[in-house]
């Protein structure tokens, strides 16, 4: 039996990848290609995103933590198309669609079935299927209220897709990830200077900092995170960016107006 909005009483996990067309012609797999157009349209018109590429060099790395499917990548080579591009996603199936979408558009880039945080080893992914950019090793229902209500109001919804929304975030699958540090990544993999580090983890930001030892921080340039502002986290992270030498300049995209996700770019050049 269906509801009254078409959806069935169950929703399946195991979607289809779909292929999505970017503005640009470059065709991308995705796991869903509204969440796919959604987030490359604010990626893409992003100025922290686009000034956090500009000039790095050959000789520096570009670090996509959280890559989802890659568009953020995609964005970073084409501003630095020189730089080495390493990307991790822990989530399989968005996992399966970045390592597709490297191969096919960054040969040159490598994807890496893995999430960062504090210290190696295993935790458990909170994956949602109809919205797989907002998986999550950090459960926070009452945040993830607060964004997805704030996201509704601000595109000013109607009673249908609110009720859509709400339903397909609700779904969720639990999967075990490997976890790895930045400092770990670094050694074992020879990067000798980071030209960007982007962070997008939800909630798990500082625990990725918490995982760069304080060697490595002076071989880290300019540092891209979002940060969902709970009890005071968005302070701290500036704070402690400000404490090593970065200057960061904190914004928040219009649909999040409301709710706790911002972006700090952190720059030290």
């Amino acid at each position: 039996m269906s509801n009254q909005w078409d959806l069935p009483d169950e929703l399946p996990t195991d979607l289809p990848v779909a292929r999505c067309e970017l503005p640009d012609g470059r065709v991308v797999s995705a796991v869903q290609e509204a969440e796919a157009h959604t987030l490359w349209e604010e990626i893409s018109s992003a100025e922290p995103y686009r000034r956090a590429a500009e000039g790095i060099g050959a000789d520096e790395t570009v670090i996509d933590v959280g890559a989802h499917i890659g568009l953020a990548s995609l964005l970073f080579a084409r501003l630095a198309p020189e730089s080495r591009l390493m990307a991790f996603e822990p989530a399989p199936k968005a996992y399966a669609c970045l390592e597709e979408n490297l191969a096919r558009h960054l040969p040159g880039a490598t994807a890496y079935r893995q999430a960062l945080g504090a210290a190696p080893g295993k935790s458990e992914l909170i994956y949602r299927p109809y919205v797989a950019s907002a998986s999550t090793l950090y459960a926070d229902a009452e945040d993830d209220t607060r964004n997805l209500e704030a996201h509704l109001d601000n595109i000013d919804a109607d009673v249908q897709t609110r009720e859509v929304v709400r339903r397909t975030f609700a779904v969720t699958q639990r999967i075990p990830v490997e976890v790895t540090t930045l400092t770990a990544v670094m050694a074992e993999h020879g990067v000798d200077r980071v030209g960007l580090l982007k962070v997008d983890v939800e909630r798990g930001e500082l625990d990725v900092l918490d995982g760069i030892d304080p060697g490595c921080w002076p071989r880290i340039r300019r540092v891209l995170l979002e940060v969902h502002d709970i009890e005071g986290r968005l302070g701290r992270v500036v704070s402690r960016l400000a404490g090593l030498g970065f200057r960061a300049t904190v914004s928040q995209w219009g649909v999040y107006v409301g709710g706790s996700v911002h972006l700090v770019l952190a720059e030290r050049d």
